[in-house]
């Protein structure tokens, strides 16, 4: 969801890590050593919205986006006159919201402003009633069948597995979700990958974490494991929030692929994995950035323009997973905080892309601030972007770093999941888009040519997009193949088999 710049002084995506500084977390008391949760000012924006103000933020100043977080002031960060007037300007834009001239006085950290800018609190996450699986976690996964999750912890430096059974026992007491998390338990284990290198896989129920768990998870473990190996125990300085109302069922029913048929709520799901190298990426982001967008928002603009091209239209709607954390103790928390948006458009006219954009772009962030946002059912088609994270927390001597987490999507038929990659001085470096589709529904042959297809199409969007969609692509393309047609090869970029995450060490960008 993150605003992209064209020259951007810094990370384009939110980190989803905060380093801790080291010595932090000091007791003054000589008793329990005093662990500080990421709540404390540093963690990440919790809400699509906040994302987008966190980046204009760090537009306007010039510094890193993984050093702005949800609770940052923008003056304290080195705002000034000159800075805040381009932030308004931009905001005004990009936002489409009346702020005054005081706005950024009044509001000045990308929490407070978000909220200025119209976005309200959700008023439920979900949805929650339907079959077991759907929609917690509507994306990539182990696939394992049983609606589980796995969040992996890349463990580098030398490790006092006492500490870690103890800080593992710390925070499944302090978070519903961890309770049966101690090594050994079912769901919980450790694997060495090589001399001071181990993974750390928690297992847990699909319906009790969200993909914006995994912050809060290595954060606490890290503190509370700094704690158990000076041989005290964590002290928290805030509880737990409250578990959040829960949706019983969505609104709107997905946009289902051209081609796809019906399927159980619990069909195997397999997985398709390509690269969008550097070069598409950098195009994408400068799109994104001339049109006042995101390049969420340039992704969803082209697959509502293909999914039209291919007998869907004009009424698509795309589920979109988002974080609902919009507190600071919702944003240092492990839990279901999450909302899965049915992002409508209508393409019909055969407009421009760049006015499909503007209409995708007006709708999506209606969706971002209404608290009461239509909620998506199960079924269908979804798409997320997702940022990488490259720092890591330190404790004792011990690095604690998210790897890629493995979330089922059991719901959607077909799932699209681009993840950015970034240069360390926060260049584009290229996307890895993984297809996950449902066998019985779409098949692989469909996820492959449809996947292909997006690509081609967003090229043509790049190369012209001021074209109205009838001729993007320059001409006709190909139907969408159904499932378990014969074999196609997706035209660009090259299609490769995903790897087995549970099987392999999970790769860490460094």
């Amino acid at each position: 969801m993150s605003l992209s710049g064209q020259k951007p002084p810094g990370r384009l995506v939110p980190s989803a890590l905060t380093t801790l500084p080291r010595g932090a977390g000091g007791s003054g008391d000589g008793g329990a050593e005093r662990a500080v949760p990421p709540a404390s000012g540093a963690e990440p924006p919790g809400t699509p919205l906040q994302e987008i103000v966190r980046d204009l933020f760090a537009e306007a100043i010039g510094v890193p986006r993984r050093t702005v977080h949800a609770d940052s002031d923008f003056f304290r960060l080195g705002g000034h006159p000159a800075a805040a007037a381009r932030l308004l300007a931009r905001a005004r834009r990009v936002l489409g919201a009346g702020l005054d001239d005081r706005a950024l006085h009044e509001a000045p950290t990308p929490a407070r402003f978000a909220a200025a800018a119209g976005e309200r609190p959700a008023a439920a996450t979900g949805p929650a009633g339907a079959p077991a699986g759907a929609f917690d976690g509507a994306f990539d996964g182990a696939f394992d069948g049983e609606g589980s999750a796995v969040l992996p912890l890349r463990l580098r430096g030398a490790l006092n597995a006492g500490a870690l059974q103890e800080a593992l026992g710390d925070v499944g007491h302090r978070h519903g979700a961890l309770r049966n998390s101690r090594l050994g338990s079912a769901g919980t284990r450790l694997r060495a990958l090589a001399a001071g290198d181990h993974l750390l896989e928690l297992t847990l129920p699909a319906d009790l974490v969200d993909l914006w768990s995994h912050t809060p998870l290595a954060a606490e473990l890290a503190l509370a494991y700094r704690a158990r190996a000076a041989g005290r125990p964590p002290r928290w300085e805030s509880p737990v929030p409250e578990a959040a109302p829960r949706a019983r069922a969505g609104d709107l029913a997905p946009t289902v692929p051209p081609g796809s048929r019906p399927a159980p709520a619990d069909a195997r799901v397999g997985r398709l994995a390509l690269d969008w190298d550097a070069g598409l990426h950098q195009r994408l982001a400068r799109l994104a950035a001339a049109q006042g967008a995101t390049l969420f928002m340039v992704v969803h603009a082209a697959l509502a323009a293909l999914l039209t091209r291919l007998g869907a239209g004009p009424a698509i709607t795309v589920a979109a997973p988002v974080p609902a954390r919009d507190s600071a103790a919702l944003r240092r928390a492990v839990g279901p905080y999450g909302r899965v948006l049915a992002l409508s458009v209508d393409t019909s006219g055969d407009p421009a892309f760049t006015a499909l954009l503007r209409r995708v772009r007006a709708a999506d962030l209606a969706a971002y601030r209404a608290g009461t946002a239509a909620l998506a059912r199960p079924g269908g088609i979804a798409l997320s972007v997702l940022a990488d994270s490259g720092e890591a927390y330190e404790a004792a001597g011990l690095t604690v770093r998210a790897a890629p987490p493995l979330l089922p999507l059991r719901a959607a038929a077909l799932g699209l999941i681009l993840t950015e990659r970034h240069t360390p001085a926060g260049a584009p470096a290229g996307i890895a888009v993984t297809a996950a589709y449902q066998y019985n529904a779409v098949g692989e042959t469909a996820a492959a040519h449809l996947t292909g297809q997006l690509a081609a199409l967003l090229e043509a969007a790049l190369d012209t997009p001021a074209a109205a969609l009838s001729r993007l692509n320059g001409g006709a393309r190909p139907p969408l193949a159904p499932a378990g047609t014969g074999k196609h090869t997706a035209p660009s970029p090259t299609r490769r088999p995903a790897p087995a995450p549970a099987a392999m060490p999970v790769p860490v960008a460094g």
